[in-house]
């Protein structure tokens, strides 16, 4: 195992990254918001409020959204003509009402498509449960198979293997990892884990445990192991609150990003950091990598209780433009 600290400067502080605009890309707004429902709802509180509540298959041009009773299934292009009518006129469909099919399941945390886009992940609370695009497309609304997690916990996070075997990672709310491939059975290979995710092509696996990142084969062997550094985020004391992992996000093979949050004493999320982890040379799995670190500090300042009920993550949505 090669354990890398991360980067400081020559006084030994943790470097922060720059904020820079950028006007490579333009992004333009067609027509309104779409309501996901006809009439006004809100989900239910006594619950976990869902983390990933859209999935979008390119593939197929469909868009999958989470509501307080399930999960709609719409085609991209009525959605943008509906985005349109509202515009023009003021008023247009719902996407329930445009939808191809409703799935009455209450309470999805998680909708995740597969990498080939053939099926749909769902959770709600401790159970995964997996449905066909094709069925969805021929309006059938029940799961072709359903996977639960041992003891009382719920499901945080499922990441699939971003290749086309269908296989995928659940991260439990108690730090259970599990791994499962097609229709097979869930396998636990991990406690403590924070946060996972898949590398670009599928060959390994990042885990946040603690302030160490792991870098694992997809056989779940260790490669490398990275210490993370917070203590120019939360001081030298760190009594009053510790820094979780939230997410992981590996968008290119010499690139990882994190997002953590500040765990006070009673419990609450609080602030959110950004760390970008990049290879000087070649890939960030190579043991010669030599990775800097670059931190950017309270990037999402709605991060509150009164606002975000603690709980609610992974909060880190984040999709890469590969130029």
């Amino acid at each position: 195992m090669v354990t890398i600290e991360s980067v400081i400067d020559q006084e030994g502080k943790d470097i922060e990254g720059d904020r820079l605009d950028c006007d490579d890309y333009v992004f333009v707004k067609l027509g309104e918001p779409v309501p996901v429902k006809p009439q006004d709802y809100s989900f239910n509180l006594q619950s976990p409020l869902p983390s990933q509540s859209l999935a979008v298959s390119e593939q197929y041009q469909l868009i999958f959204v989470a509501h307080s009773d399930g999960f709609c299934v719409a085609r991209i292009e009525a959605v943008i003509e509906s985005a349109k009518e509202i515009k023009d006129k003021g008023s247009g469909s719902s996407i329930q009402e445009l939808s191809v099919v409703d799935v009455p399941i209450a309470n999805v945390r998680i909708l995740a498509l597969s990498t080939d886009s053939s099926t749909l992940a769902a959770s709600v609370g401790g159970d995964v449960h997996f449905f066909s695009v094709h069925s969805l497309l021929n309006k059938k609304r029940e799961p072709s198979f359903t996977r639960s997690l041992s003891g009382s916990s719920s499901v945080k996070d499922m990441r699939w293997r971003k290749k086309k075997d269908n296989s995928y990672v659940v991260l439990s709310s108690d730090g259970k990892l599990y791994h499962g491939a097609a229709e097979g059975p869930l396998k636990d290979v991990m406690d403590g884990v924070d946060a996972v995710e898949w590398s670009v092509k599928g060959n390994s696996i990042a885990v946040a445990r603690k302030n160490t990142l792991s870098l694992l084969s997809s056989k779940f062997k260790e490669r490398l192991c990275m210490s993370l550094s917070f203590k120019s985020w939360i001081g030298d004391s760190g009594v009053d609150c510790t820094v979780k992992v939230d997410s992981i996000r590996w968008v290119r093979p010499d690139c990882i990003i994190l997002g953590c949050f500040q765990l006070t004493a009673d419990g609450k999320e609080e602030s959110f950091m950004v760390q970008v982890i990049a290879s000087k040379e070649g890939k960030i799995t190579d043991a010669s990598s030599q990775p800097n670190v670059l931190s950017f500090y309270d990037v999402f300042p709605g991060l509150v209780d009164d606002i975000v009920p603690s709980g609610s993550g992974p909060y880190l949505f984040l999709s890469y433009l590969d130029q």
